[in-house]
């Protein structure tokens, strides 16, 4: 699934894993739709991001998918 990460998100996320997985895990599946930049990662690792907790939230709430991932 591909996510856009908040400032909020890239804080909880420098907390939790650490820069070094940011770097390998997170940033080299960066891309580019319609000048916006989203993250293309598995589910299970979005799901794992708190959504809202009375705060902020950590990434945008529309997602997107590819249509072969869904079939």
């Amino acid at each position: 699934m591909y996510i856009q990460i908040t400032d909020t998100g890239w804080q909880h996320l420098s907390q939790t894993v650490g820069e070094d997985y940011i770097k390998h895990c997170i940033e080299p599946y960066k891309t580019d739709v319609d000048g916006e930049t989203w993250y293309r990662l598995q589910a299970h690792s979005v799901f794992r991001l708190p959504i809202n907790f009375g705060g902020q939230l950590t990434y945008n709430s529309n997602v997107m998918f590819d249509n072969k991932d869904l079939t």
